[in-house]
């Protein structure tokens, strides 16, 4: 064993040569360690559980979502943390439905409207949310960070129907009318 020294430390085999490992599984164990490390530091930030596991999932798989929680990681910056998570969110969210691909077209005409109808149904959603214990309670009960469900009530953007049914599920809200033309 000239090339693998064998050392026992705490009762286990550790191996000093590398050779055995090529370089590109070195690689995605180092990304893995990172990874795992940025996620203690996530849940010791006080970030749900399912929003950790979801993101080191997605990152193991795309390099954008784990440059994101390296940023996460590095920045000391309440707000730009924030900022990252709710990123983090919406590319999770984009992962999950990229299996889900439904071609919709909506008219140019129409585009004023539905923004007016999205308003308005984020405005009545966000006074529900209210009600029931405010953004923060449905950040507990959903997993979605807590600015990514500010980003969501405070855009015009069309919601995701996997949101709006987080949402609609934490608050028990049976009768959630999700309009099939805006919704993707």
């Amino acid at each position: 064993m000239t090339a693998q020294t064998l050392k026992k430390q705490n009762g286990h085999k550790i191996s000093h040569g590398s050779s055995h490992i090529k370089k590109e599984e070195h690689a995605a164990l180092a990304k893995q360690m990172k990874l795992f490390s940025i996620a203690k530091k996530m849940n010791k930030s006080g970030l749900s559980d399912s929003f950790i596991v979801n993101a080191v999932r997605v990152a193991l798989e795309f390099d954008g979502v784990a440059d994101l929680m390296s940023l996460w990681a590095e920045e000391t910056e309440k707000k730009e943390r924030e900022e990252i998570i709710a990123d983090i969110q919406d590319m999770i969210e984009a992962c999950e439905q990229k299996d889900k691909h439904e071609e919709m077209y909506i008219k140019f005409n129409d585009l004023e409207a539905i923004a007016r109808d999205i308003r308005a149904f984020k405005d009545t959603l966000y006074q529900e949310v209210m009600k029931r214990g405010g953004i923060n309670k449905l950040s507990e009960l959903t997993g979605i960070p807590q600015p990514s469900l500010s980003r969501f009530f405070n855009s015009n953007a069309m919601p995701r129907r996997s949101t709006l049914l987080l949402i609609a599920r934490a608050l028990d809200l049976n009768g959630l009318p999700i309009d099939v033309k805006w919704s993707k």
